[in-house]
């Protein structure tokens, strides 16, 4: 059975438009994960009763399946008096699995950079966040893009989970199509391609942020 380009063309603008959702929901939960993440690993990298918090924080998230924390967020907070709509539930838990997995790679990145520089700039009189201000933080990025890209990008596509709690985003548009025209290869075919052009993408400028990056090192 041949290809039907015509609806192909009819299911791009229902797919972009769920595509909206899914860019707004990873614009505002992957950023603000980073910033849990960036806090988690300072925390678990400290001497404070903060570093048993980070690290737990982090087994949890290794430990429990994306989609059981969107269902008990969903399911689950209501229950305990917690109103929540599914986009409010969609970037807290990408936030949330975001910041775990951040969280090692910050803590990797920063036990990448020698701690005798570190030493050297404290004998010197810098203080902790001086060092880290002006000796660590710059010599991060060429360690932590790449493995940050990839992480960006596993966050975009697991939006796809949220199709189970009916938000409108791509996902759950193409399941609205493919019910209502059964034309699976078309439709799935479709989101499939519009999530590797995205993807394309990000890994494009996460390569040229790597590259930049390590320009930046050398020439400093």
């Amino acid at each position: 059975m041949p290809i039907d380009l015509s609806i192909v063309g009819e299911s791009i603008p229902v797919l972009l438009k769920g595509l909206r959702i899914t860019a707004l929901v990873s614009l505002i939960g992957i950023p603000l994960g980073m910033l849990i993440g960036t806090l988690a690993a300072y925390a678990a990298q400290s001497r404070t009763p903060l570093r048993p918090i980070a690290l737990g924080y982090v087994e949890l998230v290794r430990n429990i399946p994306f989609l059981i924390l969107v269902y008990l967020s969903f399911f689950g907070l209501p229950k305990i008096g917690v109103p929540a709509s599914a986009m409010t539930v969609a970037i807290g838990c990408t936030a949330f699995y975001t910041g775990g997995y951040f969280c090692e790679i910050l803590r990797a990145a920063l036990q990448s950079v020698p701690r005798g520089q570190s030493s050297a700039a404290l004998s010197l009189g810098m203080t902790y966040w001086q060092t880290q201000r002006h000796i660590v933080v710059p010599q991060l990025f060429g360690f932590l893009i790449p493995p940050a890209t990839s992480l960006i990008i596993m966050m975009f596509k697991d939006t796809a989970i949220f199709s189970v709690m009916s938000l409108p985003e791509m996902t759950y548009q193409s399941n609205l199509l493919t019910a209502n025209t059964f034309a699976y290869l078309e439709v799935l075919g479709t989101t499939a391609l519009i999530y590797w052009l995205c993807s394309v993408l990000m890994a494009s400028i996460g390569r040229r942020l790597e590259t930049a990056a390590r320009r930046s090192t050398h020439q400093t």
